[in-house]
């Protein structure tokens, strides 16, 4: 009886210990966009480590965030053929949005800063992803799929995406061409949501397109 009781004591902990991964995910996130907002030097440099810590964390939670209730977050892993075509598809979806920025001479929106490169590039993505095509699209798809279930992924990929351009309507300065382009990139971020079953397919893709952004304006070839 003794040795049965300190059996499920032992696998109660083991159990409790295999949530960290879960647990740091989430705390990790916000603070440590505070501090990479920082003017401060010292609170951007650890915004970095803190950045850092996140993505690992989020890379090596893939998989495991059923655990706590988090199924609905789809944070799955990807094999090296899917994450080869998110970021290629990131990539050439920022090229393209960088021509038409280029050819309508408007701004992509970039800000300077080494501090808000990694907002844009690591932490960012990942956050709005998770939100968007996370909790939201999975939302999005249960609802559609009772409406029209033949149609249930198309509606539930643009409607996530109209939501997304909605959301940065709060960025001062956003144009109607730029609304078109954040519409149609979510319409993407979704497609390969929905064609991996993964969040993080959706975050790369987004991750990728942000940097093809920032390395246009820090080539020059678009502000």
């Amino acid at each position: 009886m003794l040795f049965r009781g300190r059996c499920a004591r032992t696998g109660w902990v083991k159990e409790l210990a295999g949530y960290w991964r879960e647990l740091l995910f989430w705390m990790l996130l916000l603070p440590a966009f505070g501090a990479l907002g920082s003017i401060r030097p010292r609170g951007q440099i650890a915004g970095l480590i803190e950045a850092c810590a996140f993505l690992l964390v989020a890379i090596s939670s893939t998989g495991k965030l059923k655990s706590l209730g988090l199924e609905f977050a789809y944070w799955n892993r990807l094999g090296s053929r899917a994450a080869t075509v998110c970021i290629v598809a990131g990539l050439l979806a920022g090229g393209s949005i960088v021509a038409v920025a280029s050819i309508s001479q408007q701004p992509l929106g970039t800000e300077s800063g080494w501090n808000k490169a990694m907002l844009a590039i690591a932490l960012g993505p990942v956050l709005e992803e998770v939100i968007f095509r996370g909790y939201l699209f999975t939302a999005a798809l249960l609802l559609t799929r009772r409406l029209s279930p033949s149609g249930s992924a198309a509606f539930s990929i643009i409607g996530v995406a109209l939501v997304f351009s909605i959301a940065h309507l709060t960025t001062a300065g956003t144009t109607a061409l730029q609304l078109c382009c954040i519409v149609l990139t979510g319409c993407l971020y979704g497609w390969v949501r929905f064609r991996y079953r993964s969040t993080a397919a959706a975050a790369l893709t987004h991750a990728a397109y942000n940097l093809a952004l920032y390395l246009s304006h820090w080539s020059g070839l678009a502000r």
